[in-house]
């Protein structure tokens, strides 16, 4: 098991629904609907402690989050419109206290600060470089994708790395775009959507290092936007690892607004690494 949804409700109108994500040792809530604050923070707490998951993420909206506060949660972004249209304050809590400190943050404080510092927006209309090609990437594709992302990752934050769990997420919420020099996949990028919340994360984004430093990934970001678009989805966020100074200046090239960082967020290529979070209404 790598991820498991677990559901914790009760007679009084307690509802929660969260993943137990034994990949990134996390517990992420993903549904919610509370009466008894102090009671539905007591289980988190129970089930992150149950499964040695030693951070709990959290996307509330603003009248909720005192509870959270008083209960040692920290906020570390906001999405705007997250919910239909209203925004999301993201918080965590660090059971594993060790878990809470950066050991990179200062280097990453300065990458964002070279990519705030740097007038490179009117890049965006770079055209796409001669002999590629952009496509959605189908079912009989998958493998293609699996062995792109299992040549650039040795671990991932999802089981993208599994080509039954690919197939699967084909079929109902997620949609990737590929590039593609001839037949082979070189580049690729997905929209994970929540139809309910009109929201989407930009994210499994990866370039073959042979490729990189054409901006291939802004152009493959640019057609998910217009995707999301036509299905009314207007809140758009990704999770970019905040030592890649490539992906995070692609975001901002883009008009992504830097939004918070979590701490120790995912386990990418062996180690947890912090994720900065990048914003965009459309």
């Amino acid at each position: 098991m790598e991820m498991e949804a677990v559901v914790f409700k009760d007679d009084e109108g307690n509802y929660l629904e969260a993943y137990i994500d034994l990949v990134n040792k996390r517990l992420k809530v993903l549904n919610h609907q509370i009466q008894d604050w102090p009671k539905a923070v007591s289980w988190l707490d129970r089930a992150a402690g149950q499964h040695q998951l030693g951070k709990i993420l959290f996307n509330i909206k603003s009248p909720e989050n005192y509870v959270l506060e008083n209960s040692g949660y920290v906020l570390e972004g906001v999405i705007p419109a997250f919910f239909k249209g209203t925004d999301a304050l993201c918080y965590s809590r660090y059971t594993d206290f060790e878990r809470s400190k950066s050991q990179y943050y200062e280097q990453e404080e300065e990458i964002l600060m070279q990519i705030k510092n740097a007038q490179h927006r009117s890049e965006t209309t770079k055209k796409l470089p001669a002999g590629l090609k952009i496509d959605r990437i189908n079912n009989e594709q998958a493998g293609d994708l699996v062995n792109l992302y299992r040549r650039i990752f040795s671990t991932y934050p999802s089981p993208l790395l599994n080509p039954d769990y690919v197939h699967k997420v084909m079929e109902t919420h997620i949609s990737f775009w590929g590039m593609f020099e001839g037949d082979q996949l070189i580049s690729a990028a997905s929209a994970e959507m929540n139809l309910s919340n009109c929201n989407a994360e930009i994210t499994d984004c990866a370039t073959l290092p042979e490729y990189r430093g054409q901006g291939l990934l802004r152009h493959l970001i640019m057609v998910l936007e217009e995707e999301m678009q036509t299905k009314e989805i207007s809140a758009l966020y990704s999770l970019a690892r905040a030592g890649s100074y490539g992906m995070n200046a692609a975001l901002d090239r883009l008009g992504y607004e830097y939004q918070g960082r979590f701490i120790n967020n995912c386990h990418i290529g062996g180690r947890f690494e912090d994720m900065n979070l990048w914003t965009k209404v459309v």
